[in-house]
C-alpha cells in the first residue's frame, strides 16, 4: 500500500476550501491582489509581473446546481462555463479583484460578456486568442498582449517592466519543467502517481503563488523517488478532450484495475508542456510560446496535428485504452470525433467516446459503459512492453 504523499497533501490544504483557500487568504491578507483567468491564451507571467496571483476560475470536485446560471445564458451553453458563472453569481469568487478571458471560443467570450454586465470588476480584459500558428499569428497577439501590459500597468500604476516578466518566465518556466518531470515518472510500468493525484498537482499549480508551487513541486519529486512508489495496476488509460478537474471522474475510472496516465488536456499536460524562450525579449518569448509552442490545441484553425500528438503519447505511454471526454456541447472537440475514431482503430487501441457536465460525477448510465470499457480493456491481452 502506498502511503499519501505529503507534498501533495500541504498542495490540497493550501488550496482548500475551494475556491477562497488558505493560499488565497493569505495573499489577499498582504494587501495583495488576485485577478481570475479562463483559457489557456491568458499569460500567467504577466499578471504575476505586475505583482497580482493569477487564479484559474474553475469548478472543482462538488457538483454545482446552474439553474441560477441558466437565467443569465441559455441552458446549452457549455456547462464548464455555466459553472464559472454559478459560482460567481453564488459569492464563491468575491475575492477577485479582476477578472481576464480571452476570445478563445464563443462561450469564452459570453462569460465575459456576462461578467462584465452583471459583476463588474476594477480590472476586465478579454484578449485576442490566435486561430493559427503562423509569424502572423504571433504578432498579432504580441500586439494584444502589449496592450493587456499596459492596461495592467496602468491599473496597478507602476510599469511592468522586462526585467519582472524575465524573472516570471524563469518562475514559471521553472514550474512547468518540474510538471514535465512528473508526467515523465508515469511513463514507468509502474507509474508513481494515480491519475488523480497528477490532475490534484495541475490544480494546485493554477491555484498557488507559482514560487510556492515549485517550492512544494520539488519535495514532491523528491518524495517520490525515496519512497519507491509504485501503482500495481494492469491497465494503463489515457483521457483526452475538455478540461476535468472533478477528480472523482477519474477516481472512478481508476478504481478498477486501471491507472490514468496520460492526458491530453489544457489543465493537463498542455499546462506542463514546453519552455518559454528565454533569450528572446520577453514579450516576444511569451507570444512565441503561446502561440508556437505548445501542442496543437482543437481550436485552431487546423487541428490536425493534434491527432498526431495524441497518437505520439499513446504510444510512449504504452496505453491500453483512450477515453475521449466532451463536456456536452464543446463543438471544438466534436470535430474531431470521426478522425480520432480512425486513428484509434488504425493503432488498436480501443475508443470510448463519453459527453459529460462539467463537474458532475458520470450518472449510471455513463458509470456502466466506462465500467464495460475498463472490462473489456482488462479481458483483452497485456500489451507488450
Amino acid at each position: 500500500m502506498n502511503a499519501p504523499l505529503q507534498a501533495l497533501g500541504e498542495m490540497q490544504r493550501l488550496t482548500s476550501p475551494f475556491p477562497e483557500s488558505i493560499a488565497v487568504k493569505d495573499w489577499k491578507a498582504q494587501g495583495h491582489k488576485v485577478l481570475g483567468w479562463v483559457n489557456p491564451y491568458v499569460p500567467e507571467e504577466i499578471i504575476r509581473a505586475a505583482g497580482m496571483l493569477p487564479f484559474q476560475i474553475t469548478g472543482d470536485n462538488e457538483p454545482v446546481q446552474m439553474q441560477g446560471a441558466e437565467s443569465y445564458m441559455f441552458s446549452n451553453t457549455c456547462s464548464y462555463i455555466r459553472t464559472c458563472w454559478q459560482l460567481q453569481r453564488d459569492g464563491k469568487y468575491g475575492f477577485l479583484d479582476g477578472f481576464v478571458s480571452s476570445s478563445f471560443c464563443d462561450q469564452d467570450k459570453r462569460l465575459y460578456s456576462i461578467w462584465e454586465y452583471y459583476d463588474k470588476l476594477p480590472f476586465m480584459e478579454i484578449i485576442y486568442a490566435p486561430r493559427k500558428r503562423d509569424e502572423e499569428a504571433v504578432q498579432l497577439y504580441l500586439a494584444d498582449l502589449e496592450d493587456f501590459r499596459d492596461r495592467l500597468s496602468e491599473y496597478r500604476m507602476h510599469r511592468v517592466h522586462d526585467i519582472e516578466l524575465a524573472e516570471q518566465i524563469r518562475v514559471y518556466n521553472r514550474g512547468r519543467e518540474l510538471m514535465h518531470d512528473l508526467y515523465e515518472l508515469r511513463k514507468r510500468d509502474k507509474p508513481p502517481v494515480t491519475g488523480v493525484e497528477a490532475l490534484e498537482v495541475s490544480k494546485a499549480a493554477a491555484r498557488l503563488p507559482r514560487e510556492l508551487f515549485n517550492e512544494l513541486m520539488e519535495q514532491l519529486l523528491d518524495e517520490i523517488e525515496t519512497s519507491g512508489r509504485e501503482i500495481e495496476k494492469s491497465r494503463r488509460i489515457m483521457v483526452i478532450g475538455n478540461d476535468i478537474h472533478n477528480t472523482n471522474l477519474v477516481a472512478r475510472m481508476e478504481a478498477l484495475d486501471t491507472v490514468v496516465v496520460v492526458d491530453e488536456m489544457n489543465c493537463g499536460i498542455r499546462y506542463a508542456w514546453g519552455q518559454v524562450d528565454t533569450d528572446l525579449p520577453p514579450m516576444e518569448a511569451l507570444a512565441r510560446y503561446y502561440v508556437l509552442g505548445r501542442p496543437v490545441d482543437m481550436h485552431n484553425w487546423n487541428s490536425d496535428g493534434r491527432l498526431e500528438f495524441i497518437g505520439e503519447l499513446a504510444e510512449d505511454y504504452k496505453v491500453d485504452g483512450v477515453v475521449s471526454e466532451i463536456v456536452r456541447y464543446c463543438t471544438y472537440n466534436g470535430w474531431d470525433r470521426f478522425d480520432l475514431k480512425k486513428q484509434m482503430q488504425e493503432a488498436g487501441i480501443p475508443l470510448l467516446d463519453i459527453d459529460l457536465e462539467y463537474g458532475h460525477q458520470a450518472g449510471a448510465q455513463m458509470e456502466i459503459r466506462v465500467e464495460a470499457f475498463l472490462e473489456m480493456l482488462e479481458s483483452r491481452a497485456p500489451a507488450s512492453v
